[in-house]
């Protein structure tokens, strides 16, 4: 059972006295996040990689809170099938973040302003401007999306923590 159900059943049966849980790094409302998450999230980060403690501790809450509104919202999660523990939340969270960019999309016009301020990069050999068809359409809104990805991950990120009120404990413990 995942350490998060165990603490909500536990404040549910001791009517809201959590006890202190060794190993707790983060906590919110039905959300608890423990050393375990932490070790998995380290993993998936390049053995080159080194994160701070707090950027660790962030991208680990953002998965989790991430995973939890894409079940919550029951989203087709192809990637999440079979998959269990961390490798389960990685995926859900990655589809969660997917979906919320595609329906946030760009501005009307976007892609057209963005295709005419750097006309230099839509040359052709002869160094004619190539018309901008479905194909560059859509390489251009790719492009826009994983831009705006990390800013609305973000803001997002942000929202979900007011939300599930999460706090991150010190690093002697919650």
């Amino acid at each position: 059972m995942r350490p998060f159900v165990v603490v909500f059943l536990m404040v549910v049966v001791l009517g809201g006295a959590v006890p202190v849980l060794a190993g707790v790094v983060a906590k919110g409302e039905g959300i608890i996040i423990t050393t375990e998450e932490i070790a998995a999230m380290k993993k998936a980060f390049p053995p080159f990689f080194i994160p701070t403690r707090k950027a660790l501790v962030e991208a680990t809450v953002r998965t989790i809170l991430f995973a939890k509104e894409a079940e919550s919202r029951d989203l087709p999660c192809k990637g999440s099938l079979g998959r269990q523990g961390f490798d389960r939340a990685m995926a859900l969270s990655r589809c969660y973040l997917k979906e919320r960019l595609d329906q946030i999309g760009l501005k009307q016009g976007a892609v057209v302003s963005y295709y005419r301020a750097h006309e230099k990069m839509f040359l052709d050999q002869n160094g004619d401007l190539m018309p901008l068809d479905k194909r560059l359409r859509e390489m251009i809104q790719a492009r826009l999306l994983q831009a705006k990805a990390p800013i609305f991950a973000h803001s997002e990120y942000r929202r979900l923590v007011e939300k599930y009120k999460v706090t991150i404990c010190p690093e002697d413990g919650c």
